[in-house]
């Protein structure tokens, strides 16, 4: 015998036979699901994230696990960003694309707010809430004047819950902040702050606002949602194949760990035991020693070479009350599927639907199928590629950059000025993308 026999509630497990023994009608009820009442959420303020309120901690508890999936979503980041976000007017001087050139503002306040609010690097975060939730929130602080804004903060998505809408306006008048949601209802209360409005922007009449500091939401939106935004990649997670990207890894090195493959599935009547050694003659100590001793036996048959070949008796049961014959043990051999290459494709199939769902070109990542034939390459396929999601893009950056529009109009700052990403370029020569931002960049001029 090799190995030890392990009993479970409802099966057994031999490992020399590498068999895996089902007690039928045995801890049915150990195992049966238990109901859960869902929690009353009518009378709470604030609206939950999905259906157990810890949606974007559920989210980011999939990405954790699934290498592909954050890589792509943080390269939708990095092209998103570019280099960063500037400031700029439009010049009447063409250049040589037919272009107004974009000329750098050099204002000394909006140099000193961007300086002061690490605006390039906060920024990052709220390209990142945006990509992977399609929710962003960003705070703003006023001056002690009350009529302009002094700071900025991006806050964690995974943190903000919206406050229910107030049923005479339909609007979202506040949101609730707290790092501490999985404790809920067991929570101290959350930090409230005031919403604006996306789309009812602020009339700017000179007069101090009210609040000191409130809430700009910014989001890609999604139909049919009053509160919280879908990100479109999370379909790969609604229809499972995240899941099965996720339990890949861990099957494989499971099987590579135990070095055990299950050839036999033995399954016992749950009358058998019962019957072979009743009550109150065995007690369940004294019975369950004996369900060992013949599952050793099973075990040191099946892993015996010398019995190959052999026949297996299993003798059968007459129930005299039901007057029928009862079947015994069955013993099914099973094939192994588990080789070497075993869910590979399954892996590659469920990383293509991820990568098509959040949208890269598998070539930006170094994705491909595992063993498969490498080559060279000229590197062309990257770069059209990277151009390819850089166009897409456009939109994207439209939604990222409207605070900065709302704090140039608040702050009463040149109505001229614009916001824009600067491109990263991956061009072999300038003149292969003679239309990018970076070609109509001045500099060397300023205000």
């Amino acid at each position: 015998m090799a190995g030890k026999i392990i009993i479970g509630n409802g099966y057994a497990v031999l490992p020399g036979a590498k068999a895996l023994v089902i007690l039928k009608g045995q801890g049915a009820d150990a195992t049966k699901e238990k109901e859960v009442a869902p929690y009353d959420y009518t009378g709470l303020k604030f609206s939950w994230w999905g259906d157990n309120n810890l949606f974007p901690q559920d989210v980011l508890t999939d990405l954790e696990k699934n290498s592909i999936a954050l890589r792509a979503l943080e390269k939708r980041k990095t092209v998103h960003y570019g280099r960063g976000i500037i400031a700029y007017r439009e010049s009447s001087e063409i250049d040589a694309t037919g272009n107004f050139k974009k000329v750098i503002v050099k204002d000394p306040d909006i140099v000193d707010f961007f300086r002061l609010n690490r605006l390039n690097f906060i920024w990052i975060n709220l390209i990142g809430s945006l990509e992977v939730f399609a929710n962003g929130w960003v705070e703003f602080i006023l001056n002690k004047g009350m009529d302009k804004i002094n700071r900025v903060y991006v806050k964690d998505p995974a943190y903000c819950r919206l406050e229910k809408m107030n049923p005479d306006t339909a609007r979202i008048e506040n949101l609730y902040y707290s790092a501490r949601w999985e404790m809920f209802p067991a929570l101290d209360d959350p930090k409230k702050v005031v919403v604006i409005p996306m789309y009812d922007p602020l009339k700017f009449d000179g007069k101090k606002y009210k609040d000191s500091n409130f809430i700009y939401p910014i989001f890609y939106k999604s139909f049919n949602k009053s509160y919280y935004n879908l990100a479109v990649w999370n379909g790969v997670r609604s229809s499972g194949w995240m899941d099965v990207a996720n339990k890949i890894a861990p099957l494989k090195l499971a099987i590579m760990k135990n070095q055990m493959v299950i050839k036999y599935h033995v399954i016992v009547p749950d009358y058998y035991f019962q019957t072979k050694y009743p009550s109150p003659e065995y007690t369940n100590e004294a019975r369950n020693k004996k369900i060992e001793t013949d599952l050793t036996d099973l075990n040191d048959f099946l892993t015996d070479i010398e019995n190959s070949g052999k026949a297996f008796i299993s003798f059968a049961f007459y129930d005299k009350i039901e007057k029928k014959l009862k079947e015994g043990w069955k013993i099914e051999v099973l094939d192994n599927k588990l080789d070497n290459g075993s869910y590979l494709p399954d892996s590659q199939a469920a990383n293509s639907e991820i990568l098509f769902g959040i949208g890269v070109d598998p070539t930006l990542i170094g994705a491909g199928i595992p063993g498969g034939k490498l080559g060279a390459g000229s590197g062309s396929d990257k770069r059209e590629a990277f151009w390819q999601l850089n166009a897409e893009m456009g939109i994207y950056r439209q939604i990222s950059l409207d605070p900065l529009y709302f704090i140039r109009d608040f702050n009463k700052w040149d109505p001229a000025i614009q916001f824009d990403y600067a491109v990263v370029d991956t061009s072999q020569t300038q003149s292969q993308h003679p239309t990018k931002m970076n070609q109509n960049l001045d500099i060397t001029q300023g205000d």
